[in-house]
């Protein structure tokens, strides 16, 4: 009966440890880290590719003006922010201030043959 009690009170005493303030926060840090981790990991090779895509633009559309690269950096930050400029630029046709003519017709063909406009096929 002993053994019970003192089981029962290490119990309780775990879970008021548990729920403080100070846990809770520690929790949620580790929490917010692992989470950082994993995100990381998750989208280390969209940002490869995204990286790569960046410097294969730099090197073929050369010598770009630092509005264009800061454009350029602007556009590749995601995927989904390339394949908004490719639908919106290169497959409707809408002005861009950035880009114009050929150097435009060269940002779409470098962006529609890079590995960010593939599509991921279902498993």
């Amino acid at each position: 009966m002993l053994r019970f009690f003192i089981i029962a009170a290490e119990i309780i005493v775990l879970i008021l440890v548990l729920r403080s303030p100070f846990v809770q926060y520690l929790f949620e840090d580790i929490q917010n880290t692992v989470s950082d981790w994993l995100v990381s990991i998750a989208t280390a090779a969209e940002r490869e590719s995204l990286t790569n895509l960046q410097e294969d633009i730099s090197g073929k559309l050369s010598p770009l003006k630092p509005y264009q690269q800061s454009y350029i950096q602007q556009i590749t930050a995601d995927s989904a922010s390339v394949k908004r400029f490719y639908h919106t630029y290169c497959e409707n046709d809408d002005i861009n201030p950035n880009f114009s003519g050929t150097k435009r017709a060269q940002l779409c063909l470098i962006i529609k043959q890079s590995p960010v406009m593939q599509v991921a096929k279902p498993d």
